[in-house]
């Protein structure tokens, strides 16, 4: 029996569900707006991502939060179709804080997110480099250690030696990232 599941959604892009399958997902603001602009909005996003995800028994293994997007590397649990009411929840809360924020009732705030199934460990292992280092792509800091809304230290100080310089050192130049940001 076959387990995969692809969808098709109107105005969005099409998706793959897999069970325990990794996932990359970069989300966007409408018209690459910086809406996450303070600590604090940043800081009520991660909570957010984080208490869903353990809602839905996802596993988050890497993240970055921007002004205006974020990238996350999760593990599917065994229904990988919660990846849409994941992002939805966390897309709906946040708009509702940074709108009660910024005095903006009903402002559409996300434009969209794009998944990706990751199906080669050395595509896994270079998108987790590549968002551990997305502050530093975008110029935001010189060290991603720097960053306070990425998981590169808490990756530094909890992998295995070992996996973590082999994540490090891969190349991400030839990724294809939704991060035209």
């Amino acid at each position: 029996m076959n387990e995969d599941i692809y969808k098709e959604y109107l105005h969005t892009p099409p998706h793959l569900y897999r069970l325990h399958a990794i996932y990359m997902v970069t989300g966007g603001t409408l018209n690459k707006r910086n809406l996450l602009d303070t600590d604090s909005k940043k800081e009520h996003f991660f909570t957010t991502l984080i208490e869903w995800t353990r809602k839905l028994s996802w596993d988050l293994e890497a993240w970055a939060i921007l002004p205006n997007h974020y990238h996350i590397i999760a593990r599917a649990p065994e229904s990988s179709c919660s990846l849409r009411s994941l992002i939805q929840s966390a897309h709906s809360i946040s708009a509702k804080h940074l709108n009660q924020q910024d005095n903006t009732p009903g402002r559409r705030t996300w434009y969209n997110y794009w998944d990706t199934c990751i199906t080669y460990e050395t595509s896994y292992m270079a998108r987790l480099n590549y968002v551990h280092m997305n502050a530093v792509k975008h110029g935001l800091v010189e060290h991603a250690g720097d960053y306070p809304y990425c998981s590169y230290r808490w990756f530094v100080e909890r992998a295995d030696p070992g996996f973590r310089d082999r994540v490090l050192s891969q190349p991400i130049d030839w990724l294809r990232v939704m991060d035209d940001f």
